[in-house]
C-alpha cells in the first residue's frame, strides 16, 4: 500500500477540571513584606545615617576650608609680626571651637544612630518571641 490511506490513531485529549484553586500570589508578597519589614527598616535607618554622617563630613571640609583660606588671607597682609601672631591665634582659637561643636555634633549622631540599632533589636526580638509563642501554642493545640 504505497499510495493508500493511512490511519493514524489520534489520542484525544480531555480537558481536565481543575480541583484547587488558584494560587494567591498576594498572600505570598504579604507573608514576604512581613518578614522583611524589619530588615528594610533597618536599611532606611542606616541610609538616613549614612547620609547625615556625609552632611556632616562635608560642613566639616569646609570649616577646614574657611579655616585654611583665612590662614592665607591673614598671612598675605600683615603689618606686623605681632598683628599676624594676634590674628592666626585668633583664627586658630575660632576653628577649635567650631571644632568642638562638630564633635559634639557627632557624638550627638553616634548617639542616635546607637539608640536606633538598639530600638531596632528590641523591635525585631519582640516579634521573633511573639512568632515563637504562637507556633508553641499551636503545636500544643495540635498534640
Amino acid at each position: 500500500m504505497y499510495n493508500g490511506l493511512i490511519q493514524l490513531p489520534v489520542a484525544i485529549c480531555k480537558e481536565t477540571s481543575m480541583t484547587q484553586p488558584t494560587f494567591d500570589f498576594t498572600a505570598l508578597f504579604d507573608t514576604y513584606r512581613q518578614a522583611f519589614a524589619p530588615v528594610i527598616a533597618a536599611q532606611q535607618s542606616g541610609l538616613k545615617t549614612l547620609e547625615r554622617l556625609a552632611r556632616y563630613q562635608y560642613a566639616v571640609a569646609g570649616d577646614y576650608l574657611e579655616w585654611t583660606l583665612s590662614q592665607a588671607k591673614v598671612s598675605a597682609e600683615p603689618k606686623s609680626v605681632a598683628d599676624l601672631v594676634s590674628r592666626q591665634t585668633e583664627l586658630n582659637t575660632s576653628f577649635s571651637d567650631k571644632l568642638r561643636a562638630r564633635a559634639e555634633e557627632f557624638t550627638q549622631i553616634a548617639s542616635e544612630s546607637q539608640s536606633a540599632v538598639s530600638q531596632w533589636a528590641d523591635d525585631v526580638g519582640a516579634k521573633v518571641a511573639g512568632s515563637a509563642k504562637k507556633a508553641a501554642e499551636s503545636v500544643k493545640k495540635a498534640a
